[in-house]
């Protein structure tokens, strides 16, 4: 329900820290934290024992982007522990204005709480409370993270579920609101506009309150978008700043304003993300650099019929392009550059989405569409990912969270999502895998199936270019990727694709078209938890502590065609306008490594945002085909397990071998002790029996060791 509320909450709460359930923050993590719960377990008791705490009997949660439970009861008198599960920060305030986490804890009404913050809020009086996230929601809790909450016997009006939604606005209304000739700030032109107008951005006045640390003119303020069909344009885009100055959360927050196209512009330095929509219908984010935002470089969250294009992101603990928690998206990301970021894209619960055309370079890791309970709509499925050079995922200084840690040194990570499309890409020279197909726990444990992987260009992946980690379910499938190896061997083999096999967005029943004859499917245990060693690796402070403000600066990034004068669109009909063609989308050609234009690279001077040679210079093409991959000596694999891939790797691997070999065995010897103990069967049964049980125990053991370049190792 929404309306305003009745009641007083008492301010005799405390602001405190406690250790979070890591395995349910949003934005993405791979796999299980097992090797960090006895730590959060211990941290959360000794939380709970305080005996300095305010008592509370119930627990709302903060998670990204929504309040759990979103309806609450408690009794007059009770204490409601608020409690950040998310990776960004949050708050709770009344949309009546009696009480917030903020004032609770001693500070403002609009103070956030960081990730594992609590406060504790006792309530004294009966009442209804609607109350919202300031960064999350409108400041009315009619949409976004908004909940509610209600104390005592009271009656609870029903929702109004009948306002009509805004008018829908297709066209621009031909009023430009130019900032700072008509209006000092940004949020005063926003505020102003009306739905179809333009905002239209310069550069700040050279001014000394404008004046950023580097000599940069800057926008300090965060701007927050309520109004529906607006266009925020800058006039030049790497000129137009707004800087979060590492104290607000973030630089452009779209919620709940449908049809919202930002354009033409550079945010940065941010405490959480740089350019965000919530619960929105139509989105557009062109031509946009995002950089050095501490969690996220360009987000959508909760909405649908989006694209993001021509746009580039770095320095971002989480990811620089995230689209999240819908279904159907109906989203495309096109033509952007993703680098020195934990990961370049994720998508949790995210499902018809199309990644094209795109680089993603020097992350923590690619391509990471993933799974979490943490949000709405598990799991995700039907994404497509075309045409992307992905190269050089494995950077050991860029930024990362703990949980995106564990995705290190992967191309595409596929965990527990189904029925995507991985197709006419080009994936090069990664630590652990091209292209790895996985399963991921959360609250609860999801498996991948329907997935197909065919016809990339896969090389120089340290561990494998194509991983098949269990457990797994049905209807994966790989094919025409020349794999020089997999995890199980010859996977190209016992998981191949038929001519037909069909999945990705836009295909309402994946299948892998294997044919009536199939061959056993097969799993791995040893990269599902080799994943884990990574968790254990930054549980035990053997991850790089990279500071997102330390990340390069970009590139110049290119400008948008028209710049000031292009025509003026409001976010509608996004995706039906895009028209995705994937007959037309194909494998890109290598990186010019000697053209390379990564930020902070010595060799980047001069150049754009591309890193494949232009098709129509002939020198340019020569040379980015004769840099071609580099060399890379993978580990040694015993059975799958990596060799020399890090101890606690390692480690992991040999118990995720060792665990169906153990099962085996004990299976193997309870079938023996049965026959020995049957007296029903005549002794020539009891042979012909023994011996097809012992017959199985070869298939159950070790493979032999395999090594890059050794004979009969391709495709195993």
């Amino acid at each position: 329900m929404r309306g305003s509320p009745r009641g007083m909450g008492r301010a005799d709460g405390v602001r405190r820290s406690g250790a979070r359930d890591t395995t349910v923050a949003a934005g993405h993590t791979v796999l299980p934290l097992i090797a960090g719960a006895i730590a959060v377990t211990v941290a959360m008791v000794l939380t709970a024992c305080s005996d300095s705490d305010p008592e509370f009997q119930h627990t709302i949660d903060m998670e990204d982007n929504f309040f759990d439970p979103e309806v609450a009861r408690i009794d007059v008198g009770d204490g409601v522990r608020f409690r950040n599960r998310g990776v960004v920060p949050h708050n709770a305030i009344d949309v009546g204005g009696t009480w917030s986490t903020g004032e609770t804890a001693g500070g403002e009404a609009s103070d956030l709480m960081d990730p594992d913050e609590e406060i504790v809020v006792t309530f004294d009086e009966p009442g209804v409370y609607t109350y919202y996230c300031s960064i999350h929601a409108p400041d009315d809790g009619s949409a976004g993270m908004a909940a509610t909450l209600v104390v005592g016997d009271v009656d609870v009006d029903a929702a109004d579920d009948d306002a009509a939604p805004a008018d829908q606005v297709t066209e621009w209304t031909g009023v430009t609101r130019r900032v700072p000739e008509d209006h000092p700030t940004i949020q005063n032109a926003v505020d102003a506009a009306d739905p179809g107008d333009l905002v239209l951005i310069a550069p700040a006045p050279e001014a000394p309150e404008h004046l950023a640390a580097d000599g940069a003119y800057v926008y300090r303020e965060q701007i927050d978008i309520s109004t529906p069909y607006l266009t925020i344009r800058g006039t030049d885009r790497g000129a137009v700043i707004i800087d979060g100055e590492h104290e607000r959360p973030i630089g452009i927050n779209t919620v709940a304003a449908d049809g919202v196209a930002v354009e033409n512009l550079t945010v940065r330095n941010t405490t959480g993300n740089g350019i965000y929509w919530t619960g929105v219908t139509g989105y557009r984010g062109s031509y946009l650099t995002a950089y050095n935002n501490e969690i996220y470089g360009i987000y959508a969250f909760d909405s649908t019929d989006g694209l993001f294009e021509h746009s580039y992101a770095s320095g971002s603990k989480d990811a620089g392009f995230y689209i999240g928690q819908c279904d159907p998206c109906d989203g495309v990301i096109t033509e952007v550059v993703a680098e020195h970021n934990g990961m370049g894209y994720s998508g949790t619960n995210a499902s018809e989405v199309y990644i094209l055309d795109s680089i993603w370079r020097q992350n923590v890791s690619g391509i990471v569409p993933n799974t979490l309970d943490s949000q709405r709509l598990p799991p995700f499925g039907r994404v497509t990912i075309a045409g992307n050079l992905i190269h050089d995922n494995d950077s050991r200084e860029a930024p990362a969270l703990s949980l995106q840690w564990s995705a290190f040194g992967n191309g595409v990570l596929l965990t527990g999502g189904m029925d995507t499309l991985v197709t006419r890409n080009r994936i090069l020279d990664h630590e652990r895998s091209g292209v790895t197909v996985g399963p991921n726990l959360s609250r609860n444990f999801w498996m991948s199936g329907g997935n197909v992987v065919t016809d990339n260009v896969i090389e120089g992946s340290g561990y494998a270019d194509l991983v098949l980690a269990g457990p797994a379910l049905t209807g994966n499938c790989f094919a025409g990727n020349g794999p020089s190896r997999t995890v199980p061997a010859a996977l190209e083999t016992i998981a191949t694709c038929g001519p037909d096999a069909r999945a990705g967005a836009g295909v309402e029943v994946a299948d892998p078209d294997r044919g009536s004859f199939r061959l056993p499917s097969r799993q791995h245990l040893a990269p599902t938890l080799s994943f884990v060693g990574l968790v254990a690796e930054s549980e035990f402070g053997l991850q790089p502590d990279n500071d997102h403000r330390d990340a390069p600066a970009p590139p110049e990034q290119g400008q948008m065609p028209g710049g000031a004068d292009a025509p003026v669109v409001p976010a509608v009909a996004v995706f039906a306008s895009f028209g995705v063609d994937l007959d037309a989308v194909e494998v890109p050609p290598p990186p010019a490594r000697s053209l390379l234009p990564a930020a902070g690279r010595d060799d980047a001077e001069g150049a754009t945002a591309t890193d494949a040679a232009d098709p129509g210079d002939d020198a340019a093409t020569a040379d980015a085909q004769a840099a071609g991959p580099s060399a890379r000596n993978g580990p040694v694999l015993v059975a799958g397990v990596p060799l020399g891939i890090g101890g606690f790797s390692t480690l992991f691997g040999v118990l995720g071998w060792l665990a169906p070999f153990a099962l085996f065995a004990a299976w193997v010897a309870l079938a023996l002790i049965d026959l020995a103990r049957r007296e029903d069967l005549a002794r020539p049964a009891v042979v012909a029996w023994t011996a097809g049980v012992l017959a199985c125990c070869p298939s159950s053991g070790p493979r032999p060791t395999c090594w890059r370049g050794a004979p009969g190792c391709r495709g195993g």
